[in-house]
C-alpha cells in the first residue's frame, strides 16, 4: 500500500512568494522516482490552477477547499478532510490545525523566525500570535523541518525544543537558473524590451529588513548613473515606507531616472535580467535562506551578498560577502565588484557548488526519506 500524503496547498490561492516557491520546487520532483511507494494529494481553492502547476504529475490528487480563511481552515475543514481521507502524512507550512488526528502524523516546515530575532521589523500583532502558533506547531510536529541551519539553530533555541531532531530542506534554484545563457543575447533583449543598458540588479521584497534604503544611498553616493549604470529593483512592496519612497524619488531627480522599479516581471524575464546584470546585490539584513543569490550565482552573474544570519551558508562567494548594516561597506563592495574583472574560473566554481548543492531532487528525496523511512 502507498504512503498517502496530503499536502496544504493553498498559498496557491495566493501572490507568489516563498511557501508556493518550496512547494512547487519539491512536489514538481518527489514522484519521479517515488510514485509507487506515495500517493499525493494537494488541498487548494482552486484546483485548475494546482494542475497546472503540477500538470507533468499525472498521478497527483487534487481536494477543493471551500474556505480561505485561514482559521477556519485550520479549525474546521482540514481536521475534516483528514479525518475522511485517512491520510498518513499531512504536510503544512508553519501553521497546524487547531484539532489534530491522532491516527496520522504531521509534517510542518517553518522557514524562519525572524520575527522573533529581529522584531522592530515586524508589526506586534504578527509576533504575538505567529510566536504562540509556530512554537505550538514546531513541539506538536512528527516531523520538524526547515530551509537553513541557521533556522533549524533559531527554532531549536526559541522554542526551547531540547533533543528534537529539525531536518533542513533547503531552498533550490529552479530549472530556467540550470541552464547557462548567452549573456550577449540577453542584454540585447533586455534593452530592446526595457531600454536598460548596464545595471545593478536586487531581487527582493521591499520591507525595511531588506535594506533598499543603505542600498541607495551607497547607489547615490556613488553617482553610478554617472557611469550609465542603474540600479534595477525588482519586487513588490510589503510596506509602505515613505522614507525610502522619497529616497528614490530624490535620487531619480539628481540622476533622470536611473533608479529603476519593477513589481511584476515574468520568471523568464527575470532570469534575463539575472544574466544581463553587471553585477547582482543581495543586502538583506536578516533572511530564513535567501534565494535570489544562489540564482544569480548560479548564472555566474557577479554576485555581493550580506553576511547576516542564513546567509552565512554562502560560503563559495568568499570575499564577495559583506556586512549590509554599513553603508560605507556596501558601497566599497559595490564599487570594487564594477571595476574588477571577475575571473570565470571564480564565477563558474560558485556556479557550479550551487548547482551541487542547491537542487529540489536532493531536497525531494530528503523529505521523501524522511516519510518513507520514519520509523517513529
Amino acid at each position: 500500500m502507498p504512503v498517502r500524503l496530503l499536502v496544504d496547498a493553498h498559498t496557491f490561492d495566493e501572490n507568489h512568494q516563498g511557501i508556493r516557491t518550496f512547494l512547487k520546487g519539491i512536489y514538481s520532483t518527489v514522484t519521479i522516482n517515488n510514485s509507487n511507494n506515495l500517493e499525493i494529494y494537494l488541498a487548494a481553492n482552486n484546483i485548475d490552477n494546482l494542475k497546472k502547476e503540477f500538470k507533468d504529475q499525472s498521478n497527483f490528487k487534487f481536494i477543493k477547499l471551500k474556505y480561505r480563511n485561514k482559521y477556519i481552515r485550520l479549525l474546521y475543514e482540514l481536521p475534516k478532510i483528514i479525518t475522511m481521507y485517512r491520510f498518513d502524512y499531512i504536510h503544512f507550512n508553519y501553521y497546524l490545525p487547531f484539532f489534530l488526528n491522532k491516527k496520522c502524523k504531521y509534517i510542518v516546515t517553518i522557514h524562519d523566525v525572524l520575527f522573533i530575532d529581529f522584531p522592530r521589523y515586524f508589526p506586534i500583532k504578527y509576533r504575538i500570535i505567529n510566536s504562540f502558533l509556530f512554537k505550538r506547531s514546531a513541539q506538536k510536529a512528527d516531523i520538524l523541518t526547515t530551509v537553513s541551519k541557521y533556522s533549524a539553530d533559531r527554532i531549536k533555541k526559541n522554542f526551547n525544543l531540547g533533543n528534537k531532531k529539525i531536518t533542513v530542506l533547503p531552498n533550490a534554484i529552479g530549472d530556467n537558473f540550470k541552464a547557462l545563457r548567452n549573456k550577449s543575447d540577453d542584454k540585447d533583449y533586455i534593452k530592446e524590451k526595457y531600454g536598460i543598458d548596464e545595471f545593478i540588479i536586487y531581487v527582493s521584497r521591499i520591507e525595511p529588513r531588506k535594506n533598499h534604503f543603505r542600498l541607495i544611498k551607497a547607489y547615490q553616493k556613488l553617482k553610478l548613473w554617472q557611469n550609465n549604470i542603474c540600479l534595477v529593483l525588482i519586487g513588490k512592496k510589503s510596506f509602505k515606507d515613505d522614507r525610502l519612497d522619497h529616497l528614490i524619488e530624490k535620487v531619480n531627480f539628481e540622476s533622470k531616472g536611473s533608479v529603476l522599479e519593477f513589481n511584476n516581471v515574468s520568471n523568464e524575464d527575470l532570469v534575463v535580467f539575472y544574466n544581463a546584470a553587471k553585477l547582482a546585490v543581495f543586502p538583506s539584513l536578516c533572511e530564513g535562506f535567501g534565494i535570489p543569490p544562489i540564482e544569480s550565482g548560479a548564472l555566474q552573474t557577479p554576485t555581493i551578498c550580506s553576511n547576516s544570519s542564513a546567509m552565512k551558508d554562502f560560503s563559495f562567494f568568499e570575499d564577495n560577502l559583506f556586512d549590509a548594516r554599513n553603508e560605507e561597506t556596501i558601497k566599497t563592495k559595490i564599487k570594487e565588484s564594477i571595476n574588477k574583472e571577475h575571473a570565470p574560473v571564480f564565477l563558474k566554481k560558485i556556479s557550479d557548488e550551487i548547482r551541487k548543492k542547491y537542487n529540489w531532487e536532493n531536497t525531494a528525496n530528503g523529505l521523501i526519506n524522511l516519510v518513507l523511512n520514519d520509523k517513529g
